[in-house]
C-alpha cells in the first residue's frame, strides 16, 4: 500500500466518522429539544397545582 492508499483510507474514515457523529449530534440536540418540552409541561402542572393550593389556602 503506499502513502496515498493509506492517505485515502484516512480520509475515508475521517468522513465516516465526521458522519456519524453529525448524526449522534442532531439525535442529542432532539433529545435535549423533547427534555425541554417535559421540563416545561412538568414546570406548567406543578404551577397549576400550587395555584391551586394557594386558592384553597387563602381565607
Amino acid at each position: 500500500m503506499d502513502i496515498f492508499d493509506a492517505l485515502e483510507q484516512r480520509v475515508e474514515q475521517l468522513v465516516a466518522r465526521k458522519k456519524t457523529l453529525e448524526e449522534e449530534n442532531a439525535a442529542l440536540r432532539a433529545e435535549v429539544a423533547r427534555l425541554a418540552e417535559e421540563k416545561k409541561a412538568v414546570a406548567a402542572r406543578i404551577d397549576g397545582l400550587m395555584e391551586k393550593l394557594q386558592e384553597e389556602l387563602e381565607p
